[in-house]
């Protein structure tokens, strides 16, 4: 047994203190009895954290009025944290919930330096994976049912974009016209499929299915989607073919794409809050 698979008990002064920092982002400015109602713990308590929190440099007290407000270093713990973290930490849960109706792993991918790189994964939870430590591991473009997805979901300005980078740091083949010509079949394919698909991409014992991702670009209004990633369905090229995984997954695997693009669209509301 590893520490992650171990259960252990909560940690009731962090929770506390975690509960304190957001009643007092909920409130904007408040003296330690409201934060204390709002946090749900005791006013003692609230006090001897609010002191703590002060002298770590998350909450100042106000001279005019005696009031705790946050400070810009509570800001600062979410500098690391990008649209693409946030994105999948949503479809992580969601292909999660999907994992016991499908069996077979399925991954998250964001394309990244011209490869698609694995964000998610439930390799490690399905019983018919071969492999397990797949996060962070990179994929081929075009090869890929993940990269096809992708590419075949991107606007025009988009894909030309991702197509540039690719051939820029060389993890994509021949020229130019080349690879628009490879592109605009893999694009036909698609709409005709109506996903991408491929066989021994990465593996030549592994088929694959996937679809794209698409979400709003970043920025504090609803503005345009874009392709944020994709999400494969991974199978043995001996189990079934291409056409028999689509006909047996496909439409989960669309339902559960359109819920997640649902919780991106509503970023503001309680997911982010």
């Amino acid at each position: 047994m590893t520490d992650t698979d171990r259960t252990y008990p909560s940690v009731r002064a962090l929770e506390r203190g975690l509960a304190l920092l957001a009643a007092l982002n909920q409130a904007g400015r408040s003296d330690p009895a409201s934060l204390a109602r709002l946090a749900g713990v005791d006013r003692t308590t609230a006090y001897r954290m609010l002191h703590t929190l002060a002298e770590l440099g998350y909450v100042a007290r106000s001279e005019s009025d005696g009031q705790f407000v946050l400070t810009p270093a509570v800001r600062a713990l979410s500098e690391g944290l990008t649209e693409t973290d946030l994105t999948a930490r949503i479809v992580c849960e969601e292909i999660f919930d999907l994992a016991p109706q499908v069996m077979w792993p399925t991954d998250f991918s964001t394309f990244d330096e011209g490869w698609m790189v694995i964000r998610e994964t439930t390799h490690r939870f399905s019983p018919y994976s071969v492999h397990r430590a797949m996060v962070g591991r990179r994929r081929p473009l075009l090869e890929t049912a993940m990269g096809r997805a992708v590419l075949a979901g991107a606007s025009e300005a988009h894909r030309e974009e991702m197509l540039d980078i690719a051939l820029h740091r060389g993890t994509v083949g021949g020229d130019r016209e080349d690879l628009h010509r490879r592109v605009a079949l893999l694009r036909e394919d698609f709409a005709a499929r109506g996903y991408a698909w491929a066989v021994g991409g990465a593996d030549h014992r592994i088929s694959a299915i996937a679809l794209p991702v698409r979400g709003p670009l970043p920025g504090p209004v609803a503005g345009p989607t874009q392709v944020l990633g994709s999400i494969n369905l991974l199978f043995f090229s001996t189990a079934m073919s291409v056409e028999t995984a689509a006909e047996r997954f496909l439409d989960l695997l669309a339902a559960r794409i359109r819920r997640i693009e649902a919780r991106l669209s509503n970023q503001t509301g309680p997911d982010f809050a």
